[in-house]
């Protein structure tokens, strides 16, 4: 079985955690996922199943949008509730505050990762240096906000106050390091106490179902998941060579973005664009 799935993952559970039911549960091996979502954090995880794999690159570049619930009045070295907490502070802030605050983070076109991340330095993980402690620098990574906006009053509780920010994001995109940073601008201590993915690409919440809800009626194809690619058409002499993965370039087609390889109406394979200008790499057969 060869196709995506949607999943909205739960509380508890690591990306690799849901990959590995998936490959249990359809008794396939060749199981992968675009985007991965720390195990406190939920929403949609969308794994790829077979064939759909090879195509898991073209997932990553997608635009994705999260609900993220801020705690102020604690601080945690990983950002979240799951670490050491590092300090504590009654300080408050107004929701002013905060729109001023995120007014200026939205004009921000560079991020510095959490320490605690998957990132690898030298070979290693970056949160498995962390943990031990030890000393390395991160890289600011490229990124791109759309949109963020309030989505909750602010609201107090026992000694902190929480609010929701809704925001959508690029490839790359740390919520955690958006929250460190509101932080800093604020003076305040702050964690990303809940996070929840809405979407992922062209993929959204309302798509998404509980692991243990999943079944063979819920697999989306290869050629569904990229239907909003441009189709392109071919001669029939090329069917035999685009099925055996030859390389397209400008002598075949001139075009800027992936596409989807159509022969007498029919849709053969997905492409992807390379780094060489007009040079087209097969990515899977459709």
């Amino acid at each position: 079985m060869d196709g995506f799935l949607v999943v909205d993952k739960e509380k508890g559970y690591t990306s690799f955690d849901v990959c590995n039911k998936i490959k249990h549960k359809f008794y396939n091996s060749h199981v992968g996922h675009t985007g991965t979502l720390d195990p406190n954090a939920t929403g949609v995880l969308v794994v790829a199943v077979g064939k759909a794999c090879k195509t898991l690159n073209l997932m990553e570049e997608k635009d994705k949008e999260y609900l993220c619930e801020i705690e102020f009045g604690k601080s945690y070295d990983t950002i979240d509730p799951t670490g050491k907490l590092l300090s504590q502070s009654d300080k408050v802030v107004t929701i002013d505050d905060i729109q001023k605050a995120i007014d200026v983070l939205k004009l921000e076109t560079k991020q510095l990762p959490p320490k605690f991340s998957a990132l690898k330095v030298n070979g290693k993980r970056a949160y498995d240096l962390a943990r031990k402690g030890k000393e390395f620098e991160l890289e600011k990574r490229d990124i791109n906000i759309f949109d963020i906006s309030i989505a909750s009053d602010l609201v107090k509780k026992e000694d902190c106050y929480y609010i929701s920010i809704r925001l959508k994001v690029s490839k790359g995109f740390y919520v955690r390091s958006f929250v460190r940073d509101l932080a800093e601008y604020l003076l305040v201590d702050a964690n990303m106490y809940n996070l929840r993915r809405l979407s992922s690409g062209v993929f959204d919440i309302s798509k998404a179902h509980k692991i243990d809800e999943i079944n063979e009626s819920d697999f989306i194809s290869i050629n569904e998941a990229f239907s909003y690619l441009p189709r392109v058409e071919f001669r029939p002499y090329l069917l035999k060579m685009i099925q055996n993965g030859m390389m397209l370039d400008e002598r075949n087609v001139k075009i800027d973005t992936p596409f989807v390889a159509v022969i007498d109406s029919k849709e053969i394979a997905l492409y992807n664009i390379t780094k060489d200008k007009y040079k087209y790499k097969f990515e899977a057969l459709l």
